[in-house]
């Protein structure tokens, strides 16, 4: 695929160049030589869910634990829960690279749902508070097994939960 240059010379004429691009030249080529998979270097995977079909295909995808935070982008403690969320996304969840590549499967698969642009969604799981986080039981059979309504130590809470959760199931 030939790029086109084009020179401006004066303000009355301008030039145009054709330059062939060699055939092993490829930018997304030089991009993966750049990513690095060290664990340092991942970061969470936290899908954003906007409507219902995206919220029943989130749970469907495997039966590990779902954890869903739902915030809402005017609150404040929503933006300073989201910090530590993502945190608890890194340690517990999947992890990924720079490109989007899944590196490490977690215990727990981590979601979210922002308020203004899912209203729906967030009436028909009956979230009247925010942030909350909803923790589901994925699969075919997908069951909703704990709602906690987030404060300061509400990260604490989260965890013993999905420990909990995660012995009573034998993960």
């Amino acid at each position: 695929m030939p790029l086109v240059y084009l020179q401006f010379m004066s303000p009355d004429t301008a030039q145009a160049s054709v330059i062939q691009r060699k055939s092993n030249y490829h930018p997304r080529h030089l991009f993966h030589e750049l990513i690095s998979d060290e664990e340092e270097d991942l970061r969470a995977e936290i899908t954003a869910i906007k409507k219902q079909d995206g919220f029943d295909d989130f749970l469907k995808v495997d039966d590990r634990l779902c954890v869903i935070k739902l915030h809402a982008p005017y609150c404040k403690a929503c933006r300073t829960f989201g910090i530590k969320f993502r945190k608890l996304a890194t340690e517990k969840g999947d992890r990924m690279n720079a490109a989007g590549e899944a590196i490490r499967s977690g215990d727990a698969r981590f979601g979210e749902i922002e308020y203004s642009s899912s209203i729906k969604l967030c009436k028909n799981l009956g979230v009247k508070k925010f942030p909350t986080v909803l923790i589901f039981r994925g699969g075919d059979r997908s069951e909703r097994l704990s709602e906690i309504v987030c404060k300061q130590s509400a990260i604490e809470s989260i965890v013993s939960e999905m420990d909990q959760l995660m012995s009573s199931s034998g993960n």
